[in-house]
């Protein structure tokens, strides 16, 4: 298929006019006459069949059209200039840098990482956790893992596991409730709050039937903490059955229900990046192992 993309000299002109709002400045930067800068971009919106700019003796200003373009078009030359920075300073091309939330890197994805580097040790990982999404074309961002329910428009999509949030708590705290009945095994245990969890304990106990009780316990504004809060005997912590996996493998944290419906779905992971990723070694490589590591242990079997 081919492309059908206006010069490369006219998008040139059009984001320092923009960016500038002065045909002169513009034209300074890019070592040419005002009237070159002109007849590019009658071009450009010849070629466009819109019209980017508002035009006076004194000034010029973006249309609503030229303002919708210039995001996209700037957005493509940061890329670009990064990209080739990135290569003219010799940076590797098989490094891969990985955005996650900040609950998932430590919980989940570092106690992990020795396996895929010593899979692929050709391959220098780089690790950024923040809580918002990342902009993939104003950053070097390869990939990232996201949690919710969007589809995310404009970006490959690959589901990675389900989570579940479940009460969780020290082995000393549920031996000492363990012969209780379902309805009474969380009464007077501290409820620990985690801030930024997707589900509260008010609609966890609406949910599953049992009789509400107001969460009287420490506040933690991240998930990992009120795991730690828990496994420290400090209460019972509503979260991620996936980021508490290590810590009730290595026996210090329990679950208080057993049953199913005690573990109700909260969201998903996703590995999502842009097509132009798609079919980058690197990029296939990790995808391929952290669906893997995803895939329960029977299935595997």
């Amino acid at each position: 298929m081919t492309r059908r993309l206006p010069p490369l000299h006219h998008l040139e002109a059009f984001e320092a006019v923009a960016r500038h709002l002065s045909m002169v400045r513009a034209a300074e930067e890019l070592a040419v006459t005002p009237s070159a800068i002109s007849h590019r971009l009658k071009g450009l919106e010849a070629h466009l069949g819109a019209r980017l700019f508002y035009r006076t003796t004194r000034s010029i200003k973006l249309s609503d059209a030229g303002r919708d373009y210039l995001g996209s078009i700037a957005s493509a030359f940061d890329r670009i200039e990064q990209s080739s920075r990135r290569l003219s300073e010799g940076a590797a091309s098989d490094r891969l840098t990985i955005h996650c939330p900040p609950s998932f890197a430590p919980a989940w994805l570092v106690p992990r990482m020795h396996r895929f580097m010593r899979k692929h040790p050709q391959i220098e990982l780089r690790i950024h956790a923040s809580p918002e999404p990342v902009d993939f074309f104003r950053t070097d961002t390869d990939i990232e893992i996201r949690y919710g329910n969007a589809e995310w428009a404009g970006l490959v999509v690959v589901p990675l596991m389900e989570d579940r949030l479940t009460p969780l708590t020290s082995p000393a705290m549920g031996e000492t409730v363990a012969d209780r009945r379902a309805e009474d095994r969380l009464r007077g245990l501290p409820l620990i709050v985690s801030e930024r969890a997707p589900i509260e304990w008010s609609t966890w106990f609406k949910t599953t039937g049992l009789p509400a009780q107001t969460a009287v316990g420490p506040h933690f504004d991240r998930g990992y903490l009120a795991l730690q809060a828990a496994a420290s005997g400090l209460g019972v912590a509503l979260e991620s059955s996936v980021f508490a996996e290590p810590q009730i493998a290595a026996g210090n944290l329990v679950r208080l229900f057993d049953e199913e419906r005690f573990a109700i779905v909260s969201g998903y992971h996703s590995l999502v990046y842009p097509p132009i990723h798609h079919g980058l070694s690197k990029v296939s490589l990790f995808e391929d192992w952290i669906l893997s590591e995803c895939r329960p242990a029977d299935a595997a079997s």
